[in-house]
């Protein structure tokens, strides 16, 4: 494993985690492998994250397929509070004020407010290789993804 991908998996494992009814929230590091997944098969093909449709539906099926006995967390809450992590940014339209981290906007407003999201160009470099997605997403697996026994 190189240094900068060394690096970026300490970063992406130190991901900040809110709780949803006493435990640890896993929608930040679903939301991730949604991305990872989503460069995989084409669906991201530029570092231009949209609030939109595929996305949303890459989030969805990645939080059935990896913890379908958990309610998932709503699209745009971790869309919009990835931004507190080092290599995640809100493009914000024109004119459009930076959000406080402390309340989430609704999903309305994201789509009406939001140019796109995107990750720190390093990282987004590491993900167009195949291995290295790959990786990266079982590092998020075994580290966050609990498997209910």
């Amino acid at each position: 494993m190189g240094l900068k991908v060394s690096y970026y998996t300490n970063l992406i494992l130190s991901t900040g985690r809110g709780y949803n009814k006493g435990l640890p929230s896993n929608a930040k590091p679903l939301y991730l492998i949604a991305i990872i997944d989503g460069i995989s098969c084409g669906d991201i093909m530029g570092n231009k994250l949209h609030f939109n449709e595929t996305l949303l539906s890459l989030y969805i099926n990645t939080c059935k397929k990896l913890e379908p006995w958990r309610e998932a967390a709503k699209f745009y809450k971790p869309f919009f509070h990835m931004k507190s992590e080092p290599y995640y940014f809100i493009k914000w339209k024109d004119g459009v004020k930076n959000i406080n981290a402390s309340q989430t906007p609704s999903a309305k407003y994201l789509r009406e407010n939001v140019e796109y999201a995107c990750l720190d160009d390093e990282l987004w470099e590491l993900l167009q290789d195949s291995e290295t997605r790959n990786e990266l997403r079982e590092a998020i697996i075994q580290h966050f993804i609990k498997q209910r026994t």
